[in-house]
């Protein structure tokens, strides 16, 4: 049985840095790996995903000291009420509803946006748990990450669902034992679905 949801913060809960540029983006990641050559080289493991983000970032902010701070700035300082995914947040409220536990393992929420704008984001206020990994030394989809989660948790890896929109996250979380759903945020109704059945399978 599936006591607790384990979801990944940044493109599941939240919209994607893809979904917020108003109009074309300048780089396109699930939504048209094609025309994203440093999506397709992250997604072959090539590059990680810090990498990717900071590459890109590059680009857009080339005096910033921190690329990928300056360009999450830009794209995530604005109302909650945009960046949440209100599907997620009706999901949210079922599962709980439901008695299941919910908890964040994520990779670079601090290290990607600060602590002053985590401390404001009042979504992360419905999970027990909020494990950040921006500066604990390892990074999903390293087995100890998943190992973190479970201590951190206290619980075994059958009792846990896994929710990330990185496959190589997925994939990480599974070779642990823990079920996971792939969240594709160019279907996230399919995705939200997914979870639905999962949790009670």
């Amino acid at each position: 049985m599936t006591e607790l949801v384990l979801f990944d913060f940044g493109g599941v809960v939240l919209r994607t840095p893809f979904e917020l540029f108003d109009g074309d983006p300048p780089f396109h990641g699930p939504f048209a790996p094609e025309r994203d050559e440093l999506w397709r080289a992250s997604m072959a493991g090539t590059i990680t995903e810090r990498e990717y983000w900071h590459l890109q970032a590059a680009r857009l902010h080339p005096g910033a000291d921190d690329p990928t701070y300056a360009l999450m700035r830009q794209l995530y300082e604005t109302d909650e009420a945009r960046l949440v995914r209100p599907e997620l947040l009706d999901l949210l409220d079922d599962l709980a509803a439901d008695g299941r536990r919910l908890a964040v393992l994520t990779n670079d929420l601090q290290a990607f946006h600060g602590e002053a704008w985590v401390r404001r984001i009042t979504v992360l206020q419905r999970f027990e748990e909020v494990i950040d990994l921006s500066h604990i030394g390892f990074l999903k989809p390293a087995p100890e990450a998943f190992e973190h989660a479970l201590k951190v948790c206290d619980l075994g890896p059958h009792q846990v669902l896994f929710v990330d929109d990185q496959p190589r996250n997925v994939a990480g979380a599974e070779a642990r034992g823990i079920r996971s759903v792939h969240f594709d945020p160019t279907d996230v109704a399919g995705s939200v679905a997914a979870i639905r059945v999962m949790v009670r399978s």
